[in-house]
């Protein structure tokens, strides 16, 4: 390892540098890898500039939440990765402490609590992925077998697939059964009906307003997908999803972004067979209003899912690599490091399958 490296760090809002940065040692409960692909999300700009309230780490930080890389060095008490490995970076980082609600944050982006243990927490793991070094945990690295032949801009997909796949996973989705995935459109509601097919779902019901977005998604992913496209008439809305479901649907997961209606989730709850389950991952700016009378009379689930679990990413890598999950079906757009301020202006006009990357 040299001593130095590149990285941006947000100095103040606004104030974004690309910079030499001191490369650490690896703490014993830490990995320092070498970024080959870091996933610039679509709201990039809006971070730096302090347009979105969140806990930012203190400042300067290197932003960035996911990424590929290669393990440089490992700290003395990691065991399941050694120089050389290539990995995954996952930002959802959770205090290992034995209590019902440990703290947890995402590393380069926002602490999500604020208590003095998530700040903690944060204080210690602040940098992100946008630099060509970064010192990650350990709890949040995972090996990647059998993907070593991938090229790092095509397995950065994974990034993109890997909230919905907590989302679903959640459902309980099972083989043959049928699922609406409401935003289906959206950067991660398009995951989500990739990822619905691979895991076996017998049909897909795929919830949008754009209806050439919705057929792009059919000819991606093939027949099992069932474009249901709704207009905010919520009776209307629960007809079309109906009949896309063949009547009604085992599960539903809603991944509609800055929503400022509900209609269309409500609409997409009432299309659940008895007992079906919802699972909510987006983030509405407005209530979801529930009737007591139809989720009793219908034994519906409905359940807030933050994130994924830990051994998740490993899971939906291991999708890829038995070639159950094409990869090569996600648009990424990469640009150097150096680029990385004309990234971010490509990633807030992403649509549907697109992703933007950054790589050395």
């Amino acid at each position: 390892m040299t001593s130095t490296h590149k990285a941006w760090r947000l100095h103040a809002h606004n104030d974004l540098r690309f910079e030499d940065a001191a490369t650490p040692r690896p703490a014993p409960d830490g990995v320092v890898v070498r970024i080959e692909a870091g996933m610039v999300l679509s709201y990039t700009n809006k971070l730096l500039s302090g347009a979105l309230p969140y806990s930012l780490p203190p400042m300067p930080f290197v932003p960035g939440t996911n990424a590929i890389a290669r393990v440089v060095a490992a700290g003395e008490n990691v065991t399941h990765v050694r120089g050389g490995d290539r990995v995954f970076l996952s930002p959802h980082l959770r205090g290992d402490v034995p209590d019902r609600d440990p703290p947890q944050i995402l590393i380069g982006l926002t602490a999500t609590v604020t208590t003095p243990e998530a700040f903690a927490l944060q204080a210690r793991w602040r940098d992100g992925v946008f630099a060509e070094i970064a010192h990650w945990p350990a709890a949040c690295v995972t090996p990647l077998a059998n993907l070593d032949d991938k090229p790092a801009a095509e397995l950065i997909g994974l990034a993109k697939l890997i909230v919905p796949f907590g989302g679903l996973q959640r459902s309980g989705l099972r083989g043959g059964q049928t699922i609406i995935v409401n935003g289906a459109t959206g950067y991660f509601g398009s995951g989500g009906v990739m990822l619905a097919v691979a895991m076996g779902a017998g049909r897909v019901v795929a919830v949008g307003r754009k209806e050439a977005a919705l057929e792009q998604l059919r000819d991606a992913f093939g027949p099992r997908v069932i474009p249901a496209v709704v207009s905010g008439d919520a009776a209307a809305d629960l007809a079309v999803i109906r009949r896309a479901a063949g009547g009604t649907a085992d599960v539903a997961l809603d991944l509609l972004g800055a929503a400022k209606s509900t209609s269309t989730t409500l609409s997409s709850l009432r299309a659940l067979r008895r007992g079906g389950r919802m699972v909510l991952m987006g983030s509405a700016e407005v209530p979801l209003e529930l009737s007591f009378r139809e989720m009793l009379a219908n034994d519906w689930e409905v359940v807030g899912q933050f994130m994924y679990d830990r051994t998740a990413p490993g899971q939906l890598a291991g999708l890829a690599a038995e070639g159950l999950l094409d990869l090569r079906k996600i648009n990424v757009a990469t640009f150097k490091l150096a680029d990385f301020r004309r990234a971010v202006d490509a990633a807030a006009m992403m649509q549907s399958l697109d992703l933007t990357a950054v790589v050395p």
